[in-house]
C-alpha cells in the first residue's frame, strides 16, 4: 500500500511542471534542502513542502515551524515554494538562522480567501505534524505555528484551537473577527504587522489593500486585548507594507526568530482558559474542542458566552492620506454558543475556577502542579470543594485528575 501511495505521489509530481523539488517516499526522511510530499497529509490533495536547514542535526531532537502561506483563493499548490526557494524565498534566511525544520502545506481547497479557516483545517495541520514526527526526531515542545496574509488569518484561528500543542505562534498581516484571546494563556504570540499595509503606495496592485482585509487594526486590537488579559505577546508594528519582502518586514521576521528561539511548550501554566467552541470567527465554523491543556469539559449545557469582536470603520480603500487617517477600528462584544472554564493554579494545592455553561469538568494534574498525595481545594464552583487526585493513564503530560461537579 505504501509503495502504491508513493507511486501515485510521484506520478502526480511528474504531471505538475512547477514542482522542481525532490518528491519523498512515504515515511522517508527528507535530506537537507527543499523536498515535497504529494498529496499533502490529511488533505488527499495539494503538497506538503519540507525545508531542512543545513544546521539541523538528525541525531538530536529538532523544532518544527508549521508555516501557513498566503495568496487567497487562487494561490496554487506550489505557493509554499515561493517562501522557501533558494535564491529569493522570503523565509529562507530566517529559517536557516532558526535551525528548525519547516513544514509548509498547500492551503485546503476552498472558494473563499479563508482557506486556513475552513472546516477540517486543524485536522490537516495535526496530520502534517504527525507526518513530520515520522520523518524527524521531532521535539514536540518546540512546535511553532506561523502564517502570513491568508496564512495570518489561519494562524489567528488555528493557534487558538491548537494552543496547547504549540511553543509559540507567529501571526503576520492576518485578520480575525471575534474571539477570546484568553485561550492563548501559556502560548506566547508574536504579532507582526506592516504599519502601511493599506497605504496606497505600499500596495503591489493597482489599488490600496482593503482596511477590512488585513489592516493594522487587527494586530493593534489583538495587542490591546492580549494586554488587557495578561497574555504574553509581542506587537511588532514595522514600517513596511503587507508583503514579507519589504525590508522592514524582513527585519521584523528576524526579530521574531530571535524571540522564538528560547520558547518551549508549557503544559503547566498557572492560568488556563478553555473555550469550546473556539476559533477566530471569520467563518461560521468553529472547532468543538473540550480540552485545553490541564482543563477538560466533561459535561456542558446549552447557552451563550461573550467574546470580543472587532469592527472596522472608515473607507475600506485609502487613496489619500486623509482617507488613510480616517481608517479606524473599535472593539465590541458578541455572543456565541459555547462553554468556558477559566481556571488558575493558586499554588499550595488550590485552584480557582469560573465556569459558564459547564456541569462537570476535570483538572488534569502533574507533580509540577501540586502534591498529588494530598487533597486539592477547588474554589468557585458553588463554594469550595476538597478532592483527592485520581490516577490518569496514557497522557504524556499529566498523571492524575480531579473531577469537579458545578453546583
Amino acid at each position: 500500500m505504501r509503495r502504491a501511495v508513493a507511486a501515485i505521489g510521484l506520478l502526480l509530481a511528474m504531471m505538475l511542471p512547477a514542482l522542481a523539488t525532490t518528491v519523498l517516499d512515504d515515511g522517508a526522511r527528507p535530506a537537507r534542502g527543499l523536498s515535497c510530499v504529494v498529496p499533502a497529509p490529511g488533505q488527499g490533495v495539494g503538497r506538503l513542502y519540507y525545508y531542512v536547514p543545513g544546521t539541523v542535526d538528525f541525531s538530536r531532537k529538532t523544532g518544527l515551524l508549521v508555516f501557513l502561506h498566503g495568496g487567497g483563493t487562487d494561490s496554487p499548490d506550489d505557493a509554499p515554494e515561493n517562501y522557501l526557494a533558494t535564491e529569493d524565498g522570503q523565509l529562507r534566511p530566517h529559517v536557516d538562522a532558526l535551525g528548525y525544520v519547516v513544514a509548509a502545506a498547500s492551503a485546503p481547497r476552498s472558494e473563499t480567501p479563508y482557506r486556513w479557516n475552513e472546516k477540517g483545517a486543524e485536522k490537516a495541520v495535526l496530520a502534517l505534524i504527525e507526518d513530520a514526527a515520522k520523518r524527524f526526531n521531532l521535539d514536540r515542545d518546540r512546535i511553532v505555528l506561523g502564517g502570513q496574509s491568508m496564512g495570518g488569518y489561519g494562524a489567528y484561528h488555528l493557534a487558538t484551537v491548537l494552543a496547547d500543542r504549540l511553543a509559540a505562534a507567529w501571526i503576520s498581516c492576518g485578520a480575525w473577527k471575534e474571539t477570546d484571546f484568553r485561550a492563548f494563556h501559556g502560548t506566547p504570540l508574536y504579532l507582526q504587522q506592516g504599519r502601511w499595509d493599506c497605504a496606497a503606495h505600499y500596495s503591489n496592485g493597482t489599488k490600496p489593500r482593503g482596511y477590512s482585509w488585513t489592516g493594522p487594526c487587527y494586530a493593534q486590537a489583538a495587542d490591546e486585548l492580549l494586554t488587557r488579559d495578561g497574555v504574553e505577546h509581542v506587537l511588532d508594528l514595522h514600517e513596511g507594507g503587507h508583503a514579507l519582502a519589504w525590508e522592514p518586514a524582513q527585519l521584523a521576521t528576524r526579530r521574531f526568530v530571535e524571540w522564538v528561539r528560547a520558547k518551549r511548550r508549557n503544559p503547566y501554566p498557572d492560568r488556563t482558559v478553555l473555550v469550546t467552541r473556539r476559533g477566530s470567527g471569520l467563518l461560521p465554523y468553529l472547532v468543538e474542542s473540550p480540552r485545553q491543556r490541564w482543563l477538560e469539559a466533561v459535561e456542558t449545557t446549552d447557552g451563550e458566552i461573550g467574546v470580543d469582536r472587532i469592527e472596522t470603520e472608515g473607507p475600506v480603500h485609502a487613496w489619500t492620506l486623509d482617507q488613510l487617517l480616517a481608517q479606524k477600528y473599535r472593539l465590541a462584544s458578541a455572543r456565541r454558543c459555547g462553554a468556558r472554564i477559566d481556571a488558575r493554579n493558586l499554588g499550595g494545592n488550590r485552584f480557582s475556577v469560573l465556569t459558564e455553561n459547564v456541569r462537570k469538568f476535570r483538572i488534569l494534574l502533574a507533580p509540577q502542579m501540586g502534591d498529588l498525595e494530598k487533597p486539592f481545594a477547588v474554589e468557585g464552583v458553588g463554594g469550595t470543594v476538597t478532592l483527592k487526585a485520581r490516577p490518569l493513564k496514557g497522557d504524556p503530560d499529566y498523571s492524575a485528575y480531579l473531577e469537579v461537579a458545578v453546583e
